[in-house]
Order: C-alpha cells, then sequence, then structure tokens
C-alpha cells in the first residue's frame, strides 16, 4: 500500500509537469510544442481594427508632387475635330505614390593637388572621411546592410540575392559580412551610452534566453528599459555570465525578473516580481 501511494503520487506529479506550458508556468512559448496554450490578456471587448481616436495613416493626395504628368485630349471623339488648341474646362487628378527606379550610383571623388609656386611646398585636399580605399561601397549601402541582417533577420546569401534583384548588383556575402563587422565596430561606442543609461535608471528588466552559437547551446541576457536595450550572448545562463557582462553587479535601483534564481544574489538593488509570472503561477495552481 505504500508503494502503491507513491507511485500514485509521482503518477501525480508526472501529468502536472506534462501539462505546464508557458501560459501556467516560468516555461518559455518556445516550449510549447503540443499544447494548445491561450493568452492570460483579456479579451478588451473592442472591435477589430483601428479604435475611435487612434490617427489613421490614410493615403490623401499632396498638394506638391514630384512629377506632373499630363494626359491631352486631341481629337474629338465625336466630329473628329481638332481639339489642340481648346482648353480644357476641367482637369481631373489622381495621384500614384510608388518607389522611383532604384539602382547603385557610383560617385567619383577628386583631389587636387598642387605646388605652391612660392615655396614649392606640395598641398593636396582631403578626402571625405568615409572615402579610405581606391574603390569601395558608401555608407548608405552599408547602413542598409546593417539593416536587413540585424533588424529584418535575413541571413547573408538572402541579402546578397535581395540587393541583386533590388539594384541589379552583385556583392558576395564575405563583402556583406565585413559591411557588418564594420557597422558593429562604429557602435561600439554606443554600447556604453546605452550601459551608463541602464546603470542610471529607477528600473531595469531582466531576462535571458537560450540560443545556438555555431551549434552550440548558449544564452542571450537582456537589461532594458523602455528605451534603452542592452543585449549579450553568452555560454552560461546564471551569475558567471551576468558578473562578466558587468551591468547587474553595479546596478542600483529597482531590477524587475521573473525570481530566477541569478538576480536575487545582487543585493545591491531591490528587487520587483513580474506579475505576468505571478499570473501564470495563480493559472497553474487552479488547474
Amino acid at each position: 500500500r505504500k508503494e502503491n501511494e507513491q507511485l500514485k503520487y509521482r503518477v501525480q506529479e508526472l501529468e502536472a509537469r506534462t501539462k505546464k506550458n508557458s501560459s501556467n508556468s516560468h516555461l518559455p512559448p518556445s516550449s510549447d510544442r503540443f499544447a494548445n496554450t491561450r493568452s492570460s490578456r483579456q479579451p478588451s471587448g473592442n472591435k477589430p481594427g483601428g479604435q475611435e481616436g487612434h490617427q489613421g495613416t490614410t493615403l490623401r493626395q499632396v498638394e506638391h508632387p514630384h512629377h506632373r504628368v499630363v494626359h491631352r485630349v486631341h481629337t474629338c471623339q465625336g466630329c473628329g475635330a481638332s481639339l489642340r488648341d481648346v482648353k480644357p474646362f476641367k482637369v481631373d487628378i489622381r495621384q500614384v505614390f510608388d518607389v522611383p527606379p532604384v539602382a547603385i550610383e557610383v560617385t567619383q571623388h577628386e583631389r587636387e593637388v598642387k605646388s605652391c609656386p612660392h615655396c614649392r611646398c606640395v598641398q593636396q585636399a582631403e578626402f571625405p572621411s568615409h572615402v579610405t580605399n581606391h574603390v569601395q561601397y558608401g555608407p548608405r549601402l552599408t547602413a542598409l546592410v546593417v539593416y536587413l541582417h540585424h533588424i529584418q533577420l535575413i541571413p547573408y546569401k538572402r541579402l546578397s540575392d535581395t540587393i541583386e534583384a533590388l539594384y541589379q548588383h552583385s556583392i558576395s556575402t564575405g563583402t556583406l559580412a565585413n559591411m557588418v563587422k564594420r557597422g558593429r565596430e562604429a557602435l561600439e561606442s554606443n554600447m556604453d551610452i546605452i550601459e551608463d543609461a541602464l546603470l542610471e535608471s529607477n528600473i531595469l528588466h531582466v531576462d535571458e534566453t537560450s540560443l545556438r552559437i555555431n551549434g552550440k547551446l548558449a544564452w542571450v541576457h537582456v537589461a532594458c528599459t523602455s528605451r534603452y536595450t542592452y543585449l549579450a550572448p553568452h555560454a552560461s545562463r546564471g551569475k558567471k555570465a551576468t558578473d562578466d557582462i558587468g551591468i547587474l553587479p553595479r546596478y542600483e535601483g529597482t531590477m524587475m525578473h521573473d525570481a530566477f534564481g541569478t538576480y536575487p544574489k545582487y543585493t545591491h538593488a531591490t528587487h520587483a516580481l513580474c506579475h505576468a509570472h505571478h499570473l501564470r503561477e495563480l493559472k497553474g495552481f487552479i488547474e
């Protein structure tokens, strides 16, 4: 009988574990493989679409279009008379919003080199700071590549195909990777600005999530406010990672998190628990 009771308890425990998902526990949504989960948000009762008072984005005609195309009437369809010199009594206007034809433009930079006729000193003009090679890609194309790769998450091969389709210009995946590398180097100073802003914030949201880097399990740690986000990958999920990243050990405001065991170890900060996780746990108890 004792063994039977232990087995019953174990079965209940395992059944409860299989029923856990992202809506009633700390499990992430990526773990919801088979269960149909529902959001904890309650229906608002509003009708779908834009709500009353919402600033719409209706397409409207503009006062000064970029181009004007006049479609003229040359001949009367009734009697065949010429209407070339007849003034119209009415003009109907329709406007078409479209993107212009795009193509890669090549700008040639030429700097003068002169010799002073008085002292024979050679002087030369300065190229713009971004013009560093005899042949290179410009900053606008580089910025577009970084945006499409990092923000729109387009892989290098597909990004190469996209640029060739849009601009009729072929760029190797290696060149694209070098553009992203230069973009990262140019933004390194911004990381210090973001880090300082997070440390000065009254409240800091922290979390971590898994991903694979070169086929190996790793973790992305996030510290953010409503305006700034700092993401850092690390092989560890726990305190070693957050110590190495260096933000949480120095933070002294209120740290908002999901009660993961690492975060309460930082005693210089005060702590607040994410209310969404409270609701999940209460839902788990009810179920």
